[in-house]
């Protein structure tokens, strides 16, 4: 059924191309796959396509895959941009490739630089890799593989280099996936025997204090997919305005699979999620061409790219998304915690413990019950239950409340501290600061590290 629908909506779109930034300028023509077939547009090419030839993609070592020959004429039409990357960390393992001072780096000094990031290969959640080649110091009896990062990349820096990636992997029936920072939890920025476009350097920014189209008229900002959530906030202090964004931290790319899967941000109750954001969309489709899509021009696959999911409907390059003024940001923390009773007595190490177990649950109950309010006013939470084991237990929560005053924050808030109090959870009284999230960060996109957290839910109150 997905295929049906994938290959219908398909069908409806119409070729319609906007250039935003100089590297969309750069675009596949039909003249320049008279040599090639393999990177024919989907309705112009008369090669059977393997993809009919299998129910199963291509992979390495099989018959079917691209003999070393195709893939060479697909780095020469790439301009030298596909890459055949190997693991970091092999420099870690006995072989060609060891090298105990980049090892000792990775261990040691990685985490204070953008490495991870920087890298075509590595993603920030391990477990849908297979963690089949980890930074260690003794590697005795462990080997490397390639696992389930994909066999080659490409490190895209034009649109013809995306359509010439995707043309080359449907007509050879070859796995395709897209890489922006890595951080997808869900594994789609890897997979074995794959090719990947790396949309990482698709970076572009521009600011327009009007912008009409259809029913919306004010600020906007056009935006490419590879810039990064961190990137955008000295923008904003730049030209005095907001956009819908992660925390100011993260090195999430904003206009890739975040806005594609929906966009949380501290924002989301008050302007909306991050896929509400989008005016205009610059897309790579699977049959390779280069389109726009808008409430206006292929309105079907702007509705798909709007949290239909990342690397579903195409590729985004790049965006027109809507800026609204600039506005304060304030935080408060909720925390309390339980623990088994003691017949010590001394006084309890915590200030915010709860009485017992059931209060404790209670507590967590009346924070969810609450957060209706906080979402109609326009705020967010993020919160965490922890346990540390089978009767204790951590609540972790931040409010983030968007537009308002620390006097606003605290009416918004201290209803529900109060009711905590009376069941016997002492959280006192709201503390309101400006938010840490809603802020730029000294960290500079630095500090990313591979994780080997399996997956890790946290509940959101979001409108």
């Amino acid at each position: 059924m997905r295929s049906l629908l994938f290959n219908t909506l398909l069908a409806l779109v119409h070729s319609v191309r906007c250039v935003n930034f100089p590297y969309e300028s750069i675009q596949l023509t039909s003249q320049e796959i008279t040599t090639f077939p393999s990177i024919a547009f989907a309705n112009e090419t008369r090669v059977i396509s393997k993809r009919n030839l299998s129910p199963c993609k291509a992979f390495p070592g099989a018959p079917d895959w691209p003999l070393d020959s195709e893939w060479n004429t697909l780095n020469q039409s790439l301009s030298g941009a596909l890459l055949k990357p190997a693991p970091a960390a092999s420099v870690c393992y006995n072989g060609t490739l060891k090298d105990t001072a980049a090892c000792t780096f990775l261990l040691r000094n990685a985490s204070s630089t953008r490495f991870y990031l920087d890298d075509p290969l590595a993603v920030l959640t391990e477990w849908p890799q297979g963690d089949t080649c980890y930074a260690t110091t003794n590697p005795q009896g462990a080997t490397c593989t390639q696992g389930g990062f994909p066999v080659y990349v490409v490190n895209a820096t034009t649109v013809k280099q995306i359509q010439l990636a995707v043309n080359f992997a449907r007509n050879n029936n070859v796995r395709l996936i897209i890489k922006n920072t890595g951080h997808d939890f869900l594994g789609r920025s890897t997979g074995a025997g794959s090719i990947s476009v790396w949309t990482h350097c698709l970076k572009g920014f521009e600011y327009m204090a009007q912008y009409t189209q259809g029913k919306y008229s004010g600020q906007a900002v056009r935006v490419g997919a590879g810039i990064e959530a961190w990137e955008l906030y000295p923008l904003m202090d730049q030209y005095d305005m907001a956009v819908v964004a992660p925390a100011g931290s993260t090195t999430v790319g904003v206009y890739g699979g975040w806005m594609a899967g929906g966009g949380h941000s501290v924002l989301s109750s008050y302007y909306g999620m991050g896929a509400d954001q989008a005016l205009e969309l610059s897309v790579v489709t699977a049959d390779g061409k280069f389109v726009t899509a808008s409430p206006e021009i292929n309105q079907d696959l702007f509705f798909a790219l709007r949290g239909g999911g990342g690397s579903t409907y195409g590729i985004v390059v790049s965006a027109v998304v809507k800026a609204y003024p600039r506005l304060v940001v304030g935080m408060a923390s909720l925390n309390f915690n339980v623990r088994p009773a003691t017949n010590t007595t001394q006084p309890p190490t915590s200030t915010t413990l709860a009485k017992d177990l059931a209060t404790f649950w209670a507590g967590v109950n009346k924070f969810f019950f609450y957060g209706k309010h906080i979402t109609s006013v326009g705020g967010t939470a993020f919160s965490y239950v922890s346990q540390q084991s089978n009767t204790s237990y951590s609540f972790t929560n931040t409010f983030e409340m968007p537009g308002m005053s620390a006097a606003q924050v605290i009416a918004a808030i201290q209803p529900l501290c109060d009711d905590l109090n009376s069941i016997g959870i002492p959280v006192g009284k709201v503390a309101p600061v400006a938010s840490l999230l809603w802020a730029r960060s000294a960290r500079q996109g630095r500090g990313d590290t591979p994780g080997t957290i399996f997956f890790i839910t946290s509940i959101k109150n979001l409108s």
